[in-house]
């Protein structure tokens, strides 16, 4: 294992050498610095990362997955690589991995019994990609009441969000009409200059007017404006979701599926 600050800042800036790829790895050591332990091998330029997280720390994986002790995230070049790292997964208590590739998946089940659980979807703009704000559409690091509720419905409270918008870590993209919120979401930091677009809330007297794909238009208009990536993340099932990211543009670049091994 890992610990030691040197060692960690090595991990990230391997990890760093393909950002987008290991997203999910990178925040979660940013996020839970505290709570995960890293492991990493490499054999020449090859390199596989281990981050396993105490699920205590996570409220996503405390509701969801409330039978696992650890979450076990991996991003690994070669299936080799990929065996060694397994040595370090604790062989006692119940471990959700999250996996990004099927030479993972494969390797993992030759050593645990696992079962698919569900899969996020991650989007982001192409090079060529231009997107325009809607001039409807405030950009603001405040938020009013009206707007803090919805984001809160969709699991981002204000104890997180206020704090990061008051460190412009986040900004807020909030379409008002009539004095009150008809479509809102959030950016904010992921990892240095990837910043994720989430929170996409539309009250549900209007939706289906094409609400939403105007606030999530200014976002990524506002982050290509401060020269920043977008990461845009779904679950596989939420179609509506899946259908916006598509139809503003984006397009995915990695789908991590987890399996669980209870």
């Amino acid at each position: 294992w890992l610990g030691e600050t040197d060692n960690l800042v090595e991990v990230v800036r391997r990890l760093e050498r393909q950002p987008m790829r290991n997203i999910v790895l990178l925040k979660h050591i940013e996020a839970f610095r505290e709570h995960v332990s890293v492991a990493q091998v490499s054999d020449g330029s090859d390199t596989a990362t281990l981050v396993l997280l105490d699920t205590t720390a996570s409220t996503y994986d405390r509701e969801t997955y409330p039978q696992a002790a650890y979450a076990a995230l991996m991003s690994s070049d070669q299936p080799r690589l990929t065996r060694r790292l397994l040595s370090a997964v604790p062989a006692c208590g119940n471990v959700v991995f999250k996996l990004a590739s099927d030479d993972d998946r494969n390797v993992v089940a030759e050593r645990f019994p696992i079962s698919r659980a569900t899969s996020f979807l991650s989007f982001t703009g192409d090079e060529h990609a231009t997107f325009v704000a809607d001039s409807e559409v405030s950009v603001s690091t405040s938020a009013s009441d009206a707007a803090l509720r919805l984001f809160e419905s969709q699991g981002h409270p204000r104890h997180w969000l206020l704090p990061s918008l008051a460190s412009d870590r986040a900004f807020v993209c909030v379409l008002d009409q009539d004095g009150e919120p008809r479509s809102a979401c959030i950016a904010f930091e992921n990892h240095r200059q990837i910043w994720e677009v989430g929170g996409v809330v539309t009250p549900t007297p209007h939706r289906g007017q094409g609400f939403a794909a105007r606030v999530v238009r200014t976002a990524l208009a506002e982050l290509q404006r401060r020269k920043l990536v977008a990461r845009y993340q779904v679950n596989e099932d939420n179609l509506p979701s899946i259908r916006l990211a598509t139809s503003v543009g984006l397009q995915q670049f990695l789908q991590l599926t987890h399996f669980r091994t209870w």
